[in-house]
């Protein structure tokens, strides 16, 4: 399939080199995004095997297969137990449906509401009523019929109870009439109090508890919530072309923390085609009114209920969730336009490829049962977007079985010719069959919990993806880590993290000429290089003549 779309050049990074002098000027190394865990009665308190998705500011865990309405206990680790959050336990609750998503927003908070770092929370799962205890309620620390919260919608609950007498005062948030099921203290756990201080006797006191971001307010002042028009925008150009979205037939969604994360089903905010609006019969649009706090955060994406994405619940294939922020005040939020999954034109494999996937499987353990993987008696298998252009479904029968190599050992692999037209993210997930009382084979991580890595070349016809680890779900960057060494023997070792789409540019002047574009090095053709954990790093010795800029380019 050819796909061609024009678009601008976009640099990435830019090298200068001084031939005689030993000086360069590289890029920042990349931040890399810490790993948090979600830790609790659900996996049996196991502290690094259920990374969270997301970051940096705002991390997710799914929590399926719970009995609806029931109370568990989770917390959020670094991997150990010497730094989790909340200090205590949080419990949540469990939504009709059997799960709840989990929230982590690690870092400092300058709202002005409690905790002040490191908030845990949860998804309003829809089934649970709050109530306020503590040394002010009447009777202490019992139900108060006054102390009853009101929801006021996306997780966020309010009272306004009359305090009799001046101090500081502790209590808890529970649920009412009983210690037994939720309650929520100082830091979202059910370990320390929370507090209120009045200056003044019968002083009303608003109180508010936010679920999903993890924090509450007590006696100070607050700000009123805002209504926002938010418009979600997206362009299906390239999916158009790729053929994995007919609008005929075709629907384009956004799901969401706004709506509950509903993928295509039920639920879901269906896009419509506005083309009188600037002209481009490609963009989908839809609206939701959204009433919360200024500059509360969401997270979305984008979804197609084209059998191409069945396998992934219909969301387009990015490692995280796109966010927004409501505006301070009331207002229309147009959120800008963005290509569905981010692809381009480029993204796109300009011919047919067989790629090479590896798993070394030592020490592996299946999400969430704990089965640890018996080489004598288990199977492999691999699922992802690359299987004919779709996941399949997740059972023995339609999945792809991979070989042990070599014979004996704990490392597997599978073959498999991806055709020209295929996206060159590798979107994939590995799963354990065959053993006593399996009842789920997506079971390397939580749903959606996948690996990510990309097709650097495809000059060769074959491109081997580096080796994975069973429930590491790694997301390689798509192309970057532009580096030069010193210029030796009148040569420059230019190093780059390439992929098809992605090449070299370089020029004497940044005030001056023009970018002479190295075709040569895109992942299309180019074969020199060495393998890096986010695979394939091209390299090439090029000509130091004078000063010389470099840059990554991706068409």
């Amino acid at each position: 399939m050819k796909i061609k779309i024009q678009k601008p050049f976009r640099p990435i990074a830019t090298l200068l080199l001084p031939a005689i002098a030993a000086a360069m000027f590289a890029t920042a190394a990349q931040a890399q995004t810490p790993s948090y865990y979600l830790a609790g009665d659900y996996n049996s308190w196991n502290n690094n095997t259920n990374p969270m998705a997301g970051g940096p500011t705002l991390f997710n865990y799914i929590v399926t297969n719970g009995t609806p309405g029931a109370y568990e206990s989770v917390k959020v680790t670094d991997g150990t137990w010497n730094n989790t959050w909340p200090a205590g336990n949080m419990t949540m609750a469990y939504d009709a449906g059997g799960s709840n998503t989990i929230y982590f927003y690690p870092g400092l908070s300058t709202d002005g509401w409690t905790p002040l770092q490191n908030r845990v929370g949860y998804a309003d799962p829809g089934n649970m009523a709050w109530e306020v205890a503590g040394d002010f309620t009447s009777p202490n620390w019992s139900s108060d019929p006054t102390a009853q919260m009101t929801a006021a919608g996306n997780g966020i609950y309010t009272l306004t109870y009359v305090i009799a007498t001046a101090g500081t005062h502790n209590f808890k948030f529970r649920t009412p009439g009983t210690w037994n099921d939720a309650q929520i203290g100082a830091d979202f756990s059910s370990s320390d109090n929370a507090s209120v201080t009045t200056t003044n006797a019968n002083q009303s006191v608003l109180i508010q508890l936010d679920l999903p971001h993890g924090r509450w307010l007590a006696g100070n002042p607050a700000p009123s919530p805002v209504t926002n028009q938010v418009v979600f925008v997206v362009d299906m150009s390239v999916e158009i072309l790729a053929g994995r979205f007919n609008p005929v037939v075709d629907t384009a969604f956004v799901s969401g923390q706004f709506n509950n994360w509903p993928g295509i089903g039920a639920g879901a905010l269906a896009l419509t085609n506005f083309p009188t609006l600037n002209g481009n019969t490609n963009l989908y649009y839809a609206t939701n009114t959204i009433l919360n706090l200024p500059a509360t955060a969401y997270q979305y994406k984008f979804t197609d209920n084209d059998p191409a994405w069945s396998g992934s619940g219909g969301y387009e294939p990015l490692s995280n969730n796109r966010t927004f922020s409501l505006l301070s005040s009331n207002g229309v939020l147009v959120l800008p336009s963005v290509l569905f999954g981010n692809t381009e034109a480029s993204d796109y494999l300009a011919a047919d490829t067989t790629v090479i996937f590896t798993i070394n499987l030592t020490n592996a353990t299946t999400y969430p049962d704990g089965h640890v993987f018996d080489p004598a008696n288990d199977y492999v298998f691999i699922n992802g977007n690359f299987l004919s252009g779709s996941w399949t479904a997740w059972n023995p029968i339609a999945l792809n079985q991979m070989q042990n190599v070599p014979v004996g050992s704990q490392v597997y692999q599978f073959s498999y010719l991806v055709p020209k037209g295929s996206l060159v993210l590798m979107d994939y997930k590995y799963s354990l069959g065959g053993y006593s009382g399996q009842t789920n084979y997506d079971n390397e991580a939580a749903a959606y919990q996948d690996h990510f890595r990309y097709i650097r070349t495809s000059a060769t016809g074959t491109y081997t993806l580096p080796m994975d680890t069973f429930g590491n779900q790694l997301t390689e960057p798509s192309f970057g880590q532009l580096a030069a060494a010193t210029a030796t023997a009148g040569k420059v070792s230019v190093t780059w993290l390439g992929r098809p789409g992605v090449h070299l540019q370089t020029k004497g002047n940044l005030l001056n000429g023009t970018w002479q574009d190295l075709p040569a090095t895109d992942g299309t053709n180019w074969t020199t290089g060495y393998l890096s954990p986010n695979g394939f790093i091209s390299q090439t010795n090029y000509p130091a003549t004078g000063q010389m800029f470099f840059r990554l380019i991706k068409q």
